[in-house]
């Protein structure tokens, strides 16, 4: 029997069914039952336990019941787990890890150094810059000066001042021109607060004070076409199976009033054939679906020159401006599964559901189970 490790963060003190999100039990549940007929076992464990013997505590998945055990760490592990370098610190710290792993020829998908780049948004612009010069919005990092705000404000009519290495599109602004002033709003948590008349000196003192020590970046706005008045992305998960990769589209619809689409802002998932049928009508819907999913197959290839046989999925969030053209406005290294696969754990699923499933769900994790059986074949 041959066991797939999966680094997540769960206590062996308490049930793993409840600590761990819908998007990790699902992926775990899934994939498992895919891989089971060949003797091969989901061995689940926390980083930070690891110890330098090589052994670590964790769960065995066995007939989709989790199972403590102690085992060594696998040759293959996949990694979902977001906030790995601070589960680290607990253990023995995330670049002692990386390299004790490296030296015992342990494997670990997606790479720490493929998160460490997309997860920084100013390198993740310069990597995309070099395939395409005019995919992605311009993005700087922020200086707090009245001169680079303004030289984006010629640019657009709105810029997204982000954390370098945001997450879940929390500690956002919004910042526009208004009137002789500027409004401002900022997003956290699934709050918005607003400041609509305010000089640039105090947007530069709000910003600069909400940022702390965590490192910002500056990026260019736009103006995004319109779903029922509201914004909306389409996102495409790229899947590779092992052989070739694959592309998964969803949108992800933003509330009244909100310039963010992120669910974990109050955003809402759609399906995006459905989405731009109704904006656009099905002829030209067709060809801007088309024309995103060869995009993202072109990217996909381009980070995988980078990481060679190394990336199982790659999160590319598109906006689409007035003009049908795509702007990639993010690059997640670890988008959670397509669709509505991260939202409720598979033993809550409604069955009117089911389809919705059948479009995102099991599309993926059948790809990524082929990509982790490809890993353990050549070992």
């Amino acid at each position: 029997m041959t066991h797939v490790g999966v680094l997540c963060n769960v206590d062996m003190s308490g049930d793993p069914l409840q600590q761990l999100s819908p998007s990790v039990i699902n992926r775990a549940c899934l994939i498992g039952r895919l891989l089971a007929p060949e003797d091969i076992r989901l061995f689940l464990y926390c980083p930070k336990d690891v110890a330098p013997t090589g052994e670590v505590p964790g769960y065995v998945l066995e007939e989709q019941k989790l199972v403590a055990t102690r085992r060594p760490v696998p040759r293959v592990s996949a990694n979902w787990s977001y906030r790995t370098r601070q589960l680290l610190r607990h253990g023995m710290g995330y670049q002692r890890f990386k390299r004790w792993m490296r030296e015992r020829a342990n494997e670990v998908y997606v790479p720490y150094e493929f998160s460490e780049l997309v997860s920084n948004k100013q390198e993740a612009y310069e990597a995309v810059r070099e395939w395409d010069k005019s995919l992605h919005p311009h993005t700087e990092d922020f200086v707090a000066s009245p001169a680079q705000i303004e030289s984006f404000l010629v640019r657009s009519k709105t810029v997204f001042i982000k954390p370098r290495a945001g997450h879940k599109g929390n500690r956002i602004f919004v910042l526009r021109r208004s009137g002789r002033g500027y409004s401002l709003a900022y997003y956290d948590s699934r709050a918005r607060r607003s400041f609509p008349c305010l000089s640039l000196d105090t947007v530069l003192g709000l910003v600069d004070g909400a940022a702390s020590r965590e490192r910002y970046v500056v990026q260019e706005g736009v103006e995004s076409l319109r779903y029922q008045d509201a914004v909306f992305d389409v996102r495409v998960v790229m899947v590779h199976d092992g052989r070739v990769w694959h592309a998964l589209l969803e949108s992800r619809l933003a509330p009244p009033g909100s310039e963010l689409s992120n669910v974990y802002q109050g955003g809402s998932i759609r399906v995006t054939r459905e989405v731009l049928a109704s904006t656009l009508g099905g002829r030209e819907s067709r060809v801007v679906e088309d024309r995103l999913r060869r995009v993202s197959h072109r990217l996909a290839r381009h980070f995988e020159s980078r990481f060679p046989d190394a990336l199982p999925e790659i999160g590319l969030d598109f906006v689409l401006d007035p003009d049908r053209r795509p702007h990639l406005v993010e690059v997640n290294a670890k988008p959670g599964i397509a669709g509505i696969g991260s939202e409720t754990k598979l033993f809550d699923w409604a069955p009117e559901e089911q389809a919705l499933h059948e479009m995102w769900t099991f599309p993926h994790m059948k790809h990524l189970a082929g990509f982790l059986r490809h890993k353990i074949e050549a070992t």
